[in-house]
């Protein structure tokens, strides 16, 4: 049965605890094995729980269908009733504990590290303003960031062409944890295209002025 991320971030974990315990409770033929099942399968649930809440604290989804994979696992182990089963039954079922353990352990540090990461990747905002020292008139500019996909919005297109010796002020770019370079796209009125990497590790948050010049020569644009 398929579980969505919504329904995995509002599992009541306690709840297993109480319905497994029962299952384990029962007296067999070696209460030290039993002891020894009830003890992994405990911690095992308490790390669940913490997996659980470091979950809820994450956007990224990547992990999303291994863990609920890894929580119908230890659902699983609710089948089992220790008093039926032979001691080196219990060991086998210990062995799978602990490799649900360990899972688990590595899915927790992933999360921890997933966490940190976008704590850290909280975008810096730049604003930007463009003077066009050119000869040439703009009638499409788009601002995005660099590998970003999809179609970028044309600024200009509800207002008039960037003309020569006209600003163009309001714009901001956003400077992650990586500085990921920006890119500025121009189209002239005459259906050139341009298109301009902008190093925003060098920007400060105070913003940045930038001038469009045009080299007739190499036919290059630039933004200083």
């Amino acid at each position: 049965m398929e579980r969505s991320l919504k329904t995995y971030k509002k599992i009541i974990a306690g709840a297993f605890i109480y319905m497994m315990c029962c299952a384990l409770a029962a007296c067999g033929p070696s209460k030290e094995k039993i002891a020894q099942a009830q003890q992994k399968y405990t911690a095992l649930i308490e790390l669940n729980n913490r997996v659980v809440e470091a979950h809820k604290k994450v956007e990224d989804n990547s992990l999303d269908e291994e863990l609920v994979e890894l929580r119908d696992k230890i659902s699983e182990l609710e089948s089992y009733n220790l008093s039926e089963m032979e001691d080196e039954e219990i060991d086998v079922l210990i062995g799978t504990m602990d490799s649900l353990t360990d899972s688990y352990e590595n899915y927790l540090e992933a999360l921890v590290d997933i966490k940190g990461k976008e704590d850290a990747a909280v975008l810096t905002t730049i604003p930007v303003t463009l003077t066009n020292q050119t000869e040439l008139s703009f009638s499409g500019i788009s601002l995005y960031e660099k590998g970003s996909g999809g179609t970028h919005a044309n600024i200009l297109e509800e207002l008039d062409a960037l003309n020569p010796g006209r600003i163009l002020a309001g714009l901001a770019i956003k400077r992650d944890v990586d500085n990921t370079p920006w890119m500025l796209s121009l189209i002239d009125t005459e259906g050139a295209e341009y298109e301009i990497e902008l190093p925003v590790q060098e920007y400060t948050e105070e913003g940045v002025g930038l001038e469009l010049v045009y080299d007739e020569e190499e036919g290059l644009l630039a933004a200083q």
